[in-house]
C-alpha cells in the first residue's frame, strides 16, 4: 500500500523533470557578444582604467584622439574628446593603442617622491654602517 503512492510521486517527479530539461535544451543560451582577440584586448586595458581618466586613443585609420574615458559596454564604449568637448562612441575594434602620458593635469596629480628616498636612506646607512665598521676594526 505505500508502495504504490511513492511510485506514482516518482513517476510524476521524473516526467517533471524531463520536461523541463526539454525547455532548458530548446531555450536559446544569452551570450555576449564575442569580440574578437584584439577588441577583448583592448576591452581589459580599458577595463583597468576608471571613468574619467585621460588617455590618448590611437585609432586603427592612424588617427588620435585625446580625451577621458566615459563608461564601457560589451561592445563598445564612450569617449570625452579633449579638443571639441564632445562625446564620442568607439568599438573596441576600432582602437590600434591606448596610451597614457606621464603629466597628469588636476589637483592630487603631483608626482610622488616619497618612494626615491626610502632605497636612498637603506644606502646611507649601509655605508654608514659599514665606515663605522671599517674603522672599529682598523
Amino acid at each position: 500500500m505505500s508502495s504504490k503512492p511513492f511510485r506514482t510521486s516518482s513517476i510524476l517527479c521524473a516526467i517533471v523533470c524531463l520536461i523541463l530539461a526539454a525547455f532548458a535544451a530548446s531555450a536559446p543560451a544569452q551570450s555576449s557578444p564575442s569580440l574578437d582577440k584584439h577588441a577583448r584586448k583592448v576591452y581589459h586595458k580599458l577595463a583597468k582604467y576608471s571613468a574619467g581618466q585621460y588617455l590618448h586613443l590611437v585609432l586603427s585609420n592612424s588617427t588620435s584622439a585625446y580625451g577621458a574615458l566615459g563608461t564601457l559596454s560589451a561592445t563598445k564604449f564612450t569617449f570625452t574628446n579633449a579638443d571639441s568637448n564632445t562625446l564620442a562612441t568607439y568599438s573596441y575594434s576600432d582602437i590600434d593603442r591606448i596610451k597614457t602620458d606621464k603629466e597628469s593635469i588636476g589637483e592630487g596629480t603631483e608626482p610622488h617622491h616619497i618612494r626615491h628616498l626610502v632605497p636612498i636612506a637603506i644606502t646611507a646607512a649601509a655605508v654608514a654602517a659599514g665606515a663605522i665598521t671599517y674603522e672599529t676594526v682598523k
